[in-house]
């Protein structure tokens, strides 16, 4: 009889273990009440308000661009222009409200539990065009800087980068569980224009849309301090400086057909800027250098370049000849700079091809 009582609330302990585990594991999906600016589906995912926009006939591999700050009244009708070319490419649009949560490490795990939901429930593609409005960019710079390799893009209508500038630290300090005193003695940790090396790294491309007069969020101290550091660290930015704007609800930060544009080619997986360089042209490619190549009829000569496009690789022919220690580049991620030629090939017919006169590898 002890053995049998000793059991018994053993075996229940294991099973509330089991229990915790998957509860852990699966989130809590209910419906929600969310008011959209265009037809979708309003849900709580673990309580937290989130929305799905779905393009019609897309059920699998599914495009998206990732909105913030999704609070209340957000997005709204401001957004309409720019969701309807999103959806007529065939892309979704999808939030989650985290409160205030200014890019706290609370806000950005629930960003990763609707991550986690699209992509492994919802058959949603792995890099997200992230379309961060004011303090959005907070909180999707904050989660990008930790996930790099699940970003397809960042575009910006004057995104907050720099958490000195807005909210400001003491403002800021409770959504991190910290007194002001500690987050500014941490704020490299958590700041975005503190944590870009990861996402210049991984090439992410960025567009950012600012008003020269934000009083708000000063462009100076956000957009442009993300441009200068970003740059400074290998990547792709762009910020179009909007001259007499501010913060403020200006058609065009919402209908740019630039920023749409841009957005679009991300979630789709064709970077913007992907080369497209022309016959003639000096250019300076990055990406994985293969060697040992084989083409039909033996025309090729042997090396290739894949360059990374998001979802797939664009591969072009490179000429080695004149490269010192040329095999020991074979498999490396390489820049490249040399000029654009067309080779004409019996088989192929006419070729692009880079003539390589630098090869550097990439650390």
């Amino acid at each position: 009889m002890k053995a049998a009582q000793f059991r018994t609330p053993a075996i229940a302990l294991v099973l509330t273990l089991l229990v915790a585990a998957v509860s852990a594991s699966d989130p809590e999906v209910t419906p929600g009440k969310k008011s959209l600016p265009l037809p979708g589906e309003s849900f709580r995912l673990n309580g937290q308000d989130a929305f799905v926009i779905l393009p019609p006939g897309v059920e699998e591999d599914v495009p998206w661009v990732w909105y913030a700050p999704t609070l209340r009244g957000l997005p709204s009708e401001a957004e309409v222009w720019m969701f309807e070319k999103f959806l007529a490419e065939g892309i979704a649009i999808a939030g989650i409200d985290v409160g205030e949560s200014f890019g706290s490490p609370k806000g950005k795990a629930s960003y990763s539990e609707l991550y986690d939901h699209l992509v492994k429930t919802r058959k949603f593609r792995k890099k997200p065009c992230l379309l961060a409005r004011s303090r959005g960019g907070l909180m999707l710079y904050s989660w990008a800087a930790d996930n790099p390799a699940r970003v397809g893009g960042v575009a910006g209508i004057y995104p907050v980068c720099n958490l000195a500038s807005y909210p400001g630290i003491a403002r800021a300090a409770g959504a991190f569980e910290m007194s002001a005193e500690q987050l500014r003695e941490k704020l490299a940790e958590h700041n975005p224009i503190d944590r870009l090396a990861a996402l210049a790294k991984a090439e992410v491309p960025i567009l950012h849309l600012h008003g020269d007069k934000d009083g708000t969020v000063p462009l100076e101290a956000n957009s442009a301090e993300l441009a200068k550091r970003y740059k400074a660290a290998g990547g792709p930015v762009e910020i179009e400086v909007i001259a007499g704007q501010g913060h403020n609800m200006w058609n065009g930060w919402f209908q740019s057909q630039k920023l749409t544009d841009f957005a679009i080619a991300c979630a789709l997986g064709n970077a913007p800027g992907a080369p497209k360089p022309k016959v003639g042209e000096e250019v300076t490619l990055s990406g994985r250098l293969d060697g040992g190549m084989a083409a039909i009829g033996g025309e090729s000569t042997g090396w290739m370049l894949f360059i990374d496009e998001g979802e797939g690789e664009a591969g072009i022919d490179v000429n080695m000849q004149g490269i010192g220690g040329a095999d020991s580049f074979d498999g490396a991620q390489v820049t490249i700079t040399g000029k654009i030629v067309t080779v004409q090939y019996l088989e192929r017919g006419p070729t692009p091809m880079l003539k390589a006169e630098k090869v550097v590898r990439k650390q």
